[in-house]
């Protein structure tokens, strides 16, 4: 994302919750200090935070159940006849990549995928394998859990023909439809920096997948216009009908949570020489970890609803005078919270583009 992107929403009157008594938006420096703070963090702690992260969260379930239920053109998603068969007519007039995927594979870009329990979750409920684009600035995280995860979770995809095979073959997984696995494509990517940049849009796939997610990561995201460059990205991603589901970390509904961002933000601000913050933006630590910062964002609802105002809009000419590509259309199907002890620690979003 360029700075001239920065400064057109900021602009854009989306930034509600970023109010004029607030001060200017962050500078590039800051915004680069910030996330070298939060990448190294992870670098740092990678293997004791992995080791807190291995639950699934409570809204996948319901993010599950929605997305699995709800009518899509008569078509439950993802695995529907009526879907799937409709591949090939439509690789014909969406662009890039949309027509390289297994018909029979669920399509998943996963932003910000972390060590991929989100992708355990989800291997233990598709009738499909997966076929996942994963990103991450930490790959730390994920690399131990790729060959894991595609051999515990192979799925034998047969006609009604494989009935006739025999137990060895269907043990052995040879005979005329062997299993197809789950397959990762991990990819190491600086976030923040590839928005900073503008080269955020060209790392992601275009019209491809069936389902995009981003949990966990909205929070490392410093700036309001990076948070609706990375929710376009995902939109962008999809087939038309298929769903973007981001989660907002609401820390600071847990008073324990609140009070110590407040005191870690005085903390690292301090250690770091780093600017007074916008609202809603601190500092927090790691366990007793010393001198360990990473920069998270607690986003209230009225940011959620100018987040989903501010993509709806189409972009501003660049300054070649060239109109950018209107980000996708789309629907909000739900939104609700879940998750910590009160059910309340994460706000969810589950949107889908439209199909045409």
């Amino acid at each position: 994302m360029s700075i001239a992107d920065e400064q057109r929403v900021s602009a854009s009157g989306a930034t509600t919750t970023q109010s004029a008594s607030q001060p200017g938006a962050y500078s590039p420096q800051v915004i680069r200090k910030l996330n070298a703070l939060t990448s190294d963090f992870y670098a740092r702690e990678a293997a004791s935070f992995s080791a807190t992260r291995q639950a699934p969260w409570h809204g996948w379930e319901r993010v599950w159940k929605l997305i699995t239920a709800h009518d899509a053109a008569q078509s439950p998603f993802p695995s529907h006849a009526a879907v799937r068969d409709s591949l090939s007519s439509r690789a014909a007039r969406i662009p890039d990549d949309y027509a390289s995927n297994s018909k029979d594979s669920l399509a998943v870009l996963d932003l910000g995928c972390g060590n991929l329990r989100f992708e355990r979750f989800l291997a233990e409920r598709a009738n499909a394998p997966l076929r996942v684009t994963a990103l991450d600035n930490c790959p730390d995280l994920a690399s131990p859990e790729i060959g894991a995860l595609s051999a515990a979770f192979p799925h034998s995809l047969r006609s009604s023909s494989a009935a006739s095979k025999t137990k060895e073959e269907d043990a052995s997984g040879q005979g005329a439809n062997p299993p197809e696995k789950t397959i990762v494509d991990l990819r190491a990517l600086d976030i923040v920096e590839s928005l900073l940049d503008g080269t955020f849009a060209d790392r992601l796939p275009r019209n491809s997948h069936d389902l995009a997610v981003a949990f966990g990561l909205m929070h490392h995201l410093p700036t309001f216009a990076l948070r609706a460059r990375v929710l376009e990205g995902l939109l962008g991603s999809l087939r038309p009908g298929g769903f973007a589901v981001v989660s907002f970390w609401q820390f600071l509904n847990d008073p324990r949570l609140a009070a110590k961002a407040a005191t870690v933000t005085a903390e690292g601000r301090a250690a770091h020489c780093l600017p007074t913050f916008h609202e809603n933006d601190f500092l927090l630590g790691w366990q007793h970890a010393e001198g360990t910062y990473r920069f998270c964002h607690h986003t209230p609802e009225d940011e959620t609803d100018a987040l989903l105002a501010a993509i709806r809009e189409p972009s501003a000419p660049s300054t070649s005078g060239c109109a950018s590509a209107a980000p996708p259309s789309f629907r909000e199907i739900a939104r609700f919270s879940a998750d910590g002890k009160h059910g309340n620690l994460n706000r969810y979003v589950v949107l889908q583009r439209s199909q045409c």
